[in-house]
């Protein structure tokens, strides 16, 4: 489902190459874009389509209705992701420019011209004025009015999210121990998600998805058993 006709993979590599004085952003973007596609249709599908087949759909909703419901939570999801890779940015000590670039830069890479819009751009600072814990929960309560069913999702699904993304960055910018430790405070939360026999909750590659468990982003059935 497409939102917004993104920024090319090799201007945005320029455009952050130049800004940061680097020479491998071709490589972050990439990673990045792979990373966070990939986090952006497994959150979708968790709190869309898992908890459908879990607790029935709601069928007061037109077609119409529910189209534009997913792409609204699309767009709020990479609203969201753009906020919180850049606050991974900045703790991981990524960025010798501005965060607030780098969400500029990231959310138009991710939504193009979209990310432009005035209504996107003030989530982006409520978002971004916003303590992690607050911004999770702003983040499930946007999801919620925007998809019906996203509020049914298990609440650790979103508390799974954040550090998702922050390994997705991490992963973008080559640290590694960041990536592990947000492995970690994950596996802390749901001690049961490193029980999948096929991936052993390790790291995946960008765009890679466990078929079992559905790591980097499980299934309903592994974030709600006991």
């Amino acid at each position: 489902m497409s939102l917004g006709e993104p920024s090319t993979r090799h201007e945005a590599a320029m455009a952050f190459n130049l800004h940061e004085g680097r020479d491998d952003g071709e490589r972050i973007a990439a990673s990045l874009m792979a990373g966070l596609d990939t986090l952006t249709n497994l959150m979708l599908a968790r709190i869309s389509t898992d908890v459908e087949r879990e607790f029935g759909a709601d069928s007061m909703l037109l077609p119409v209705s529910a189209v534009k419901g997913q792409m609204n939570a699309r767009k709020e999801v990479e609203i969201y992701q753009a906020v919180e890779s850049a606050d991974a940015a900045r703790a991981g000590g990524y960025l010798h420019g501005d965060p607030e670039w780098y969400v500029r830069w990231l959310g138009r890479l991710r939504l193009g011209e979209l990310f432009e819009e005035p209504g996107v751009a003030a989530r982006v600072g409520v978002y971004g004025a916003k303590p992690p814990d607050a911004r999770r929960l702003a983040f499930e309560s946007a999801l919620g009015r925007t998809l019906p069913e996203a509020a049914r999702a298990p609440l650790a699904m979103y508390r799974l999210f954040p550090p998702a993304v922050w390994i997705v960055t991490a992963t973008a910018f080559a640290d590694q121990p960041m990536a592990e430790e947000m492995r970690r405070q994950q596996l802390n939360l749901l001690p049961n998600l490193a029980d999948c026999h096929a991936c052993r909750a390790r790291l995946m590659e960008g765009g890679e998805e466990c078929r079992q468990c559905g790591n980097p982003f499980w299934k309903l059935d592994w974030v709600t058993a006991e």
